[in-house]
């Protein structure tokens, strides 16, 4: 028999709820990004947005982030901006860093 190793798992998860927004949990970096940022995209496609007018980014149990945190938050604001609905982002102490942090 032979093995193949561990399973590789993500370090990030993703959670979307179809009524409000999504949350995201672990860590967020270049390797993450285009998870969540699909995630985004998708959830304008599988949600009913019809009554939405906030979408809600709670990125509060994100543990530890890069710029990526950054691209995150521009690429949802796009989304809803082209959707005329509101983005509401609750950040981690981490990601509130790399928002803040001055390059």
């Amino acid at each position: 028999m032979t093995s193949t190793g561990p399973e590789k798992t993500s370090p990030v998860t993703i959670f979307v709820d179809g009524t409000s927004g999504i949350s995201v949990t672990g860590t967020l970096d270049a390797s993450t990004l285009p998870e969540l940022n699909r995630s985004v995209t998708d959830f304008f496609q599988l949600a009913d947005t019809r009554e939405l007018d906030l979408l809600t980014l709670d990125l509060s149990t994100v543990t530890a982030c890069d710029q990526a945190a950054c691209a995150a938050v521009r690429h949802a604001q796009t989304v809803c901006t082209d959707r005329g609905i509101a983005l509401r982002v609750v950040p981690s102490e981490a990601v509130r860093l790399a928002l803040t942090a001055r390059h």
